[in-house]
């Protein structure tokens, strides 16, 4: 072998010494890429993760309807409110003072909570939008953010509050011995239909998705005047209802801070 061959060999060991570091090159690169790539995907699934976990927490908060708007939207506004015609429900239990006397508080948050999730079960099933809870009330309404127009509308209330009274009927004797209650649970019920403000009201450190107007307060009126185990419906609401209008007494109420005398319709599980 001369010199010529020694240079050519030499050139050929370079060449693919050359050609092997760039190979390791190119497959540190490609490691590189994706460890990258698998980073990003584990990072995505740790935001999505925390995402579902925050969606589910606010799902606590609001109701179902309203927490869908809130994510769901890009155009979504803190401060939008309208003008809509609701079918708005109260609902309180009777004698709760004295039933909640007589809890400790570990039994009353228990026993509110095994009521609440039932009732509330209940306004879903019919695509009521759970509005707030206050103590033991509950106030639900209709009509946003989706309507099946403003009859449909009040007679889905009109469904629920049947069946939420149906459902503590049928399971009085175990919710009294299941809490050691003294007397059955009973509840009232106040329907009333009207135009209200819907919407967020509130400040920038803390917002509420509510409805306002006076609809809503004939609507807890009415509740407050319901016989016990009863359905109290005021006129627009008894009208927009239709042939669901069934088993009706009519009634004349007084109500506080209501001018005059209302005219409703009462309907109560031990008439049925």
């Amino acid at each position: 072998m001369d010199a010529d061959d020694i240079k050519q060999l030499q050139r050929q060991v370079s060449k693919l010494q050359l050609e092997a570091k760039l190979r390791k090159s190119v497959a540190n690169e490609l490691e590189r890429q994706k460890n990258l790539v698998q980073k990003a995907r584990d990072e995505a699934e740790e935001q999505r993760a925390k995402f579902e976990r925050a969606s589910e927490r606010l799902s606590q908060y609001l109701s179902p309807q309203i927490c869908e708007q809130i994510l769901g939207s890009e155009e979504f506004s803190g401060l939008e409110t309208n003008k809509k015609n609701l079918t708005i429900f109260f609902s309180d239990i009777v004698d709760f003072t004295a039933l909640s006397e007589r809890m400790s508080p570990d039994e009353l948050k228990n026993f509110l909570h095994f009521y609440m999730t039932e009732m509330s079960n209940i306004a879903i099933d019919f695509g009521g939008t759970i509005d707030k809870y206050i103590g033991d009330s509950i106030m639900v309404f209709f009509g946003d953010p989706d309507t099946d127009g403003d009859s449909e509308d009040a007679k889905k209330c009109f469904r629920m509050a049947l069946r939420m009274q149906e459902t503590l009927k049928d399971r009085r004797l175990q919710i009294k011995n299941d809490f050691n209650l003294h007397e059955p649970l009973r509840i009232r019920i106040g329907i009333h239909s009207g135009s209200c403000s819907v919407g967020n009201f509130g400040s920038k450190h803390r917002l509420e998705y509510t409805a306002i107007g006076r609809a809503v307060n004939v609507a807890a009126r009415l509740e407050k005047a319901c016989e016990e185990e009863g359905v109290l419906c005021s006129e627009a609401t008894a009208t927009l209802l239709k042939d669901d209008a069934v088993n009706l007494r009519l009634r004349h109420v007084k109500a506080k801070g209501v001018d005059g005398l209302i005219t409703a319709f009462q309907w109560n599980i031990r008439d049925v």
